[in-house]
């Protein structure tokens, strides 16, 4: 896909992913709408605009449909992550994470469609069962669902599924539970330019589906197995 003078509007575009993206959609030439719930430098761009909205709530939502030009591309990057366990969890945080994660992203869809290309982040958490994390692999389990099942529909969509990326505000909020594991396992997190440069790779070689680090494919496997195991556990242990 060629992608010069394309407008592609990114979601979460401030910071981390969002923003590594955008450099790089910058520098090949394309017309870009930035969307964060922060300001957003836009000296850094050639061609860039920028959207101030909070995708938690769904007025905010609204008005970004109704007052966007339709894009070509739209890059669903915004995200929060969750770490609770069943008994910790508040309805606030249960609203609060599947509006950012799942009904945004696919409010958008909706409302900007047609589009030549979707461009859904997911989550290693969206395909394999990972305790105290429920909530934040449910958000991500229905966004992984719906990207593959409108791509049998014939929609273009690209679904990208990330594991930790290192050093990004979003990777230090889901961090903890990771922290007493070792060091070389921890280094293997991706750099957040380097998935940002895969997934444009893959916009433009029109990639489905791309899995970064490629090496969590075996992982989903081995997760799903043990997946039994752990819950037979924890169910004896309680």
């Amino acid at each position: 896909m060629r992608i010069n003078g394309k407008s592609i509007l990114i979601t979460g575009a401030a910071r981390g992913l969002g923003r590594e993206l955008a450099n790089l959609l910058d520098k090949e030439g394309c017309r870009l709408v930035l969307v964060d719930r922060e300001n957003i430098n836009l000296n850094n761009y050639r061609n860039a605009k920028s959207f101030f909205c909070d995708l938690g709530d769904f007025s905010e939502r609204k008005r970004l449909i109704e007052e966007t030009q339709k894009p070509d591309i739209l890059i669903n990057c915004a995200g929060i992550g969750s770490h609770s366990q069943l008994s910790q969890l508040s309805v606030d945080e249960v609203e609060r994470v599947m509006q950012v994660n799942t009904l945004a992203p696919l409010e958008l869809i909706a409302g900007l469609s047609p589009l030549e290309l979707v461009v859904n982040i997911g989550s290693v958490a969206g395909e394999m069962n990972l305790p105290s994390m429920s909530l934040y692999a449910a958000s991500k389990t229905s966004i992984h669902a719906f990207t593959r099942a409108i791509q049998l529909e014939g929609a273009r969509t690209l679904l990208v599924i990330l594991g930790p990326l290192r050093g990004t505000d979003f990777a230090q909020s889901i961090a903890h539970p990771r922290a007493g594991q070792p060091k070389w396992y921890r280094d293997l997190d991706l750099d957040a330019e380097k998935a940002a440069r895969l997934i444009v790779s893959g916009i433009k070689n029109g990639r489905r589906e791309l899995i970064a680090p490629w090496w969590y494919r075996g992982v989903f496997i081995l997760a799903r197995w043990a997946a039994p195991l752990v819950g037979f556990y924890n169910s004896r242990k309680g």
